[in-house]
């Protein structure tokens, strides 16, 4: 596969994880993910209401199936509409739900721990909660879907701060769903129906804004920054990645490389012999290559990129490299 160069970066393709399953070995539509410091993936099925599968499922990286938790329901340790999840750095698990407004905590084993969360439009309470994110000192950020605003809490649920409100101004969000932290405490949104990225300090402040509508950005779901303080934005609709420098000009586009199946893909075609001989006569399977609506992003320390796709049920990962030299021959 072709390497992605732009500058001193290259992005290669590295691996898929995953494959579309209601219960065990898989995913149904991984709206997000969270990655523990020991290679431990928890992702988090938002599934529909058809299929009632909503789940947590924990695997390795290399992806070993380990287990899996939570369930369909509105009671302790379940959920209705998953958005978002994230790991607190003493690895307790935090589960957002937009339809119960509440968040939900667990172990790392997947026990139930506690909830909190009171459904509202008032400062404090929770109106369509979407996105999550832990700042340095260990306070929670929430972005809301319909609260049009971003809160921040105390993990245990205790309300610090909150600002935003509807509308197409600088600081103003429409719809906001994801949402992270860089190693300086900025906080980065993914403005769904304003097509943008919005930076904010710590206090709220507005710093700056990242992509357009159009061919940049078209309904933006999650934003990621690695530690070299590169953003990077998945544009659900386009179907794509954008990557940004700090300063908020574009680097590069990537669209999805899967040529490689999954392990567990490949587990279920030799599995099923029927379905391996029908792939077989596929004349073009490129398609399959490309993502069809992803949905969140994680970065991590090893310079990978995380890409899960709400509509392919499965992991894209590319592995991030710095301090390409240009090979001193072409073929």
């Amino acid at each position: 596969m072709q390497a992605i160069s732009v500058g001193d970066r290259v992005y290669n393709y590295s691996q898929t994880l995953g494959r579309g399953s209601d219960g065990g070995i898989g995913f149904r539509n991984p709206v997000d993910f969270a990655i523990s410091p020991d290679g431990i993936m928890y992702v988090l099925s938002r599934a529909s209401d058809a299929n009632q599968c909503q789940r947590i499922t924990v695997l390795t990286t290399d992806e070993e199936f380990i287990s899996e938790f939570g369930g369909p329901g509105s009671g302790d340790g379940q959920f209705i509409w998953p958005t978002s999840i994230v790991i607190d750095n003493e690895g307790m698990i935090y589960v957002a739900d937009e339809w119960l407004n509440r968040i939900t905590i667990f172990d790392k084993l997947g026990n139930f721990h506690s909830k909190w969360g009171k459904p509202g439009h008032e400062i404090g309470q929770l109106n369509g909660p979407a996105g999550l994110a832990f700042d340095s000192k260990g306070c929670l950020y929430v972005s809301e879907n319909l609260g049009h605003r971003i809160q921040k809490f105390t993990k245990d649920g205790e309300h610090v701060k909150a600002w935003g409100n509807q509308g197409q101004l600088e600081g103003e969000l429409t719809r906001p769903w994801g949402i992270t932290v860089d190693a300086d405490d900025n906080i980065y949104v993914a403005d769904w129906y304003n097509n943008r990225v919005q930076k904010f300090d710590s206090d709220g402040r507005f710093m700056s804004v990242f992509g357009s509508h159009g061919p940049g950005l078209e309904l933006p779901s999650s934003v990621a920054v690695d530690l070299e303080g590169d953003v990077y934005v998945t544009s659900w609709w386009n179907c794509k990645v954008e990557i940004f420098r700090r300063d908020g000009s574009h680097i590069t586009t990537l669209s999805g490389n899967a040529d490689i199946l999954s392990k567990w893909a490949q587990e279920f075609l030799d599995q099923n012999p029927d379905y391996r001989k029908a792939r077989q006569l596929v004349k073009d399977l490129k398609p399959e290559w490309a993502f069809f609506r992803p949905i969140a992003i994680k970065t991590t320390e090893d310079g990978r990129i995380w890409i899960s796709e709400d509509e392919r049920w499965r992991i894209q990962v590319y592995q991030k490299e710095l301090d390409w030299e240009v090979p001193a021959l072409n073929l």
